[in-house]
């Protein structure tokens, strides 16, 4: 994804997985500023654009460990 696919404001995840994050603006040198909470803490980072993707829920059938194959 580029820079243009997103608003600040946005629920983004790195696209190897983990915590979901908001796309806060973006830095100086043109990477994604991205801030989560873990507990308590506020955490941020940047990451390049092409290392995100937009945050989708888990369906419920990920959720249960069901398959979605026929």
């Amino acid at each position: 994804m580029t820079e243009d696919d997103f608003t600040v404001g946005d629920e983004v995840q790195h696209r190897t997985g983990g915590k979901k994050m908001i796309y806060t603006g973006k830095s100086m040198v043109g990477e994604a500023i991205c801030e989560w909470f873990d507990g308590a803490r506020r955490q941020q980072e940047t990451f390049a654009f092409v290392a995100l993707k937009k945050f989708e829920e888990p369906s419920s059938s990920m959720l249960s460990g069901g398959s979605t194959r026929i």
